[in-house]
């Protein structure tokens, strides 16, 4: 097992869902044994079928059993007999994507980790993988900024000559705490890799427009085969509880770390959440807090955001 230390991840921590201050990534390729974990099937998405957002590119044309598509990525299986499992479409073009997610979570989470598998049986640069990921805590109608995540550093080779790994793991985490809070949509982009001789580039000729980096490399042609992608984390927060009284509604909830923002909403079926304001004065003893709103008209959501 070879274990990398990767430069090339990035992300604006300034984000407004996000409250991460070092984001980082591992990344173990080879075999199966050699990897750091295993695929998992009790993941936030375990079994979700994703939306396919516009400007996917669709499939490779020999990848057309369902089974190897949008199902694989959360089957916790890995690659099918087929070996054709999760191979996306060659070709997609200077820094464009070659598919486009949203998974809706089914309950708000706290993001841990990202785990993305990829590989190949012909042991080549498809193994590579390249990918954005955000966040959305209002049921995507705003995202958090992208996470740029390249498993390998441009030029790295994988093919019968040199390396000769046949799956790679990458594994993205915050060392302070989540990578995103309140979580209700997830948006992947994956980018090809490969110019087919086995040697990873990013997906752009000229400067990364993630990184602002150029690795003078022409623009790659070949996708990888997304093998399993999991999303690991907690489902739900602090649980809110409310009181009514004649003149104010009383908000009661305990937690341990971070800073609660009190959100309304006037309807949950779109709901258009937003930060109270003024925010509400919160008497807070050890974990429990107490905000008092008063009452106005027309009926109002409220929940918490934490930064």
């Amino acid at each position: 097992m070879k274990l990398l230390s990767i430069s090339f991840v990035t992300a604006c921590v300034a984000g407004l869902f996000t409250a991460q201050a070092e984001i980082n990534l591992i990344v173990t390729q080879g075999e199966e044994t050699d990897l750091a974990a295993a695929f998992s099937t009790t993941d936030l998405i375990q079994g979700l079928i994703p939306t396919v957002l516009p400007g996917d590119k669709g499939w490779h044309p020999a990848n057309t059993d369902p089974l190897d598509q949008l199902a694989a990525f959360t089957d916790g299986e890995g690659m099918r007999y087929t070996g054709l499992t999760g191979l996306l479409a060659d070709y997609p073009g200077d820094g464009l994507p070659a598919k486009l997610l949203l998974y809706t979570l089914p309950a708000p989470a706290d993001i841990d980790e990202v785990r993305v598998f990829t590989g190949n049986e012909g042991r080549d640069g498809r193994v590579f993988h390249t990918y954005t990921v955000r966040f959305s805590s209002d049921y995507g109608q705003t995202f958090g900024d992208f996470i740029y995540v390249q498993s390998h550093d441009s030029g790295t080779v994988n093919n019968n000559s040199f390396n000769v790994w046949r799956v790679v793991l990458s594994q993205l985490t915050d060392s302070e705490g989540s990578l995103a809070r309140g979580v209700t949509d997830i948006e992947f982009n994956f980018y090809a890799v490969d110019n087919t001789q086995g040697q990873m580039r990013d997906p752009f000729g000229g400067e990364n427009f993630f990184t602002g980096f150029d690795d003078g490399l022409s623009v790659p042609v070949a996708s990888p085969l997304v093998w399993e992608i999991d999303v690991l984390g907690t489902v739900g927060g602090p649980k809110l509880e409310v009181n009514l009284s004649t003149n104010e509604i009383e908000l009661t909830w305990r937690m341990e770390n971070g800073n609660p923002i009190v959100q309304t909403a006037s309807q949950l079926n779109i709901p258009d959440w937003e930060d109270l304001s003024p925010q509400p004065n919160m008497v807070v003893d050890g974990t429990d807090y107490i905000a008092r709103i008063p009452l106005g008209a027309g009926a109002k959501y409220f929940r918490l955001r934490i930064e």
